[in-house]
């Protein structure tokens, strides 16, 4: 018993010495972000790639579990499309939240939450009236219960820029009002912010993105564009590869919160062609993250991932999306503490 004893007291002197090079244990309570990069809880870098889900069928569902479906891709991450405002009876019922974000989390993907309620308006006040969702009294603790893992895109593609006198000014106060509220309420989890102009305008974020940050009491943002960029690229004299390759240069983390191989036109048909390999290509070779919409249950078929959720029915943008060599999502990195 003596010898055992000198044996621990041995051992928790030498745990002690500062001067030993012992490996570090790191468990933060969140995600975090340092510089242009997402850092797991455990201290792995993250890069983001998976998928955009309405979760129970845009709501109207509450039986329909497709979690487990996309796990077989190999996502690290799913965008959830929620809302505060709706008649879905799956919205209308928080478990249904809780429980969703409870089987992302299981099936070790990373969840971002996102309201999808302000999608293309441009209320400011509106915008930030929804976003005091996330502070309410009986959906900040399902939040709060999950925030190792989660991340809250405030509201999805909101606020106008290049459409309204490119008045940057606006749309980066409105911002300011939404992450100190949400701060304010005790959620330290990292904000994903959607650029403006129906989420395209990309550069937005070089424009304000290093401000928004320095704003931020937690200094825990990610900077989201959606990459509907059959015109967009043209605006800027550039395309895909060049206006990529630059964001990726900006001291600030990127993602790219839904791409596709289609974008409506002006009458909300899915007409216009994008080039989804290109962006996955160079989204890649620059560490930026991806994730593709949508899974499933889309007003333009041809945008589905899969024909009815189940992973045995991917379409051939799915395909495309889940196993391109190198660059698909089925080659994901997961963090090493899930």
């Amino acid at each position: 018993m003596k010898n055992l004893f000198y044996l621990f007291l041995i051992i928790g002197v030498y745990a002690c010495d500062k001067d030993l090079n012992l490996p570090k244990i790191i468990d933060n309570p969140t995600i975090t972000v340092n510089g242009k990069y997402i850092i797991a809880p455990c201290g792995d870098t993250i890069i983001p790639k998976g998928v955009n889900y309405a979760v129970y069928n845009w709501g109207w569902d509450t039986l329909e579990n497709l979690f487990p479906e996309i796990a077989k891709t190999g996502a690290n991450t799913v965008r959830i499309v929620w809302y505060a405002n709706s008649d879905g009876i799956a919205y209308n019922n928080l478990a249904f939240l809780d429980s969703a974000l409870s089987r992302c989390i299981q099936h070790k993907m990373i969840p971002i939450l996102e309201l999808h309620d302000q999608t293309c308006l441009d209320n400011k006040d509106a915008i930030i009236e929804t976003c005091n969702w996330f502070t309410r009294s009986d959906v900040k603790p399902i939040l709060i219960k999950h925030k190792k893992w989660l991340m809250l895109n405030p509201v999805n593609e909101a606020g106008k820029v290049l459409w309204n006198n490119n008045d940057e000014i606006r749309f980066r106060t409105m911002y300011e009002t939404i992450i100190n509220n949400l701060r304010y309420a005790g959620l330290d989890m990292p904000l994903v912010l959607d650029a403006s102009d129906c989420g395209q305008h990309l550069y937005i974020w070089r424009n304000i993105g290093e401000e928004l940050l320095g704003k931020d009491p937690k200094n825990n943002l990610i900077f989201s564009a959606h990459t509907y960029w059959s015109s967009y690229a043209q605006i800027y004299g550039g395309n895909v590869i060049s206006i990529l390759n630059d964001a990726a240069n900006w001291n600030i983390p990127i993602l790219l919160g839904e791409i596709a191989n289609k974008q409506d036109d002006n009458e909300g048909n899915c007409t216009l062609n994008l080039d989804i390999l290109v962006t996955m290509q160079v989204a890649n070779i620059n560490n930026i993250g991806y994730l593709a919409w949508i899974w499933t249950h889309d007003n333009c078929y041809e945008r589905q991932m899969t024909t009815n959720g189940n992973f045995n029915t991917l379409t051939d943008y799915g395909n495309t999306i889940v196993n391109t060599p190198s660059m698909g999502i089925k080659f994901a990195k997961k963090p090493s503490c899930w």
